[in-house]
């Protein structure tokens, strides 16, 4: 199953996010603000982070940067007040995909399974180039 980390402020947009994605089967804590997300980080792995880069006082890129360098595997989904943010450093910074504020929940669930599939394809890949590399290893021994 799936681990689904929500970090948003504002408690009333978190408690429901965090609401639609236990309906819809998904292994949620109850989300976190800003707060108590390193804490979560050094805790736990996600699979999916879904964060609001709207209401951080920070800088957005660096969030996003550590992020990435506590939960290296998981898939970022980022919310945001306004466009502000470029597209490509974005991605450069680990998003998978953003979302504009106001946002339909809907939205946020389909583009949050849609990068848990790329997830999920990832890791079938680099399970198999692990054991591509077993593999080789164990015929260079015989050889």
């Amino acid at each position: 199953m799936a681990r689904v980390l929500i970090i948003e402020e504002q408690e009333k947009a978190r408690k429901s996010l965090v609401s639609v994605f236990k309906r819809e089967g998904f292994e949620t804590c109850d989300g976190t603000g800003w707060g108590g997300a390193a804490e979560l980080f050094g805790r736990n792995a996600y699979d999916l982070i879904i964060v609001d880069l709207g209401v951080r006082p920070a800088d957005g890129y660096e969030v996003l940067k550590t992020i990435r360098f506590s939960n290296s595997d998981a898939e970022i989904v980022a919310i945001i007040s306004q466009n502000i943010y470029d597209a490509d450093r974005l991605a450069s910074c680990g998003v998978y995909d953003c979302i504009l504020k106001p946002f339909r929940q809907k939205d946020v669930i389909d583009i949050g399974k849609k990068a848990l599939e790329k997830k999920l394809l990832a890791d079938k890949v680099r399970n198999l180039e692990q054991i591509m590399d077993m593999n080789k290893m164990i015929l260079r021994k015989k050889s």
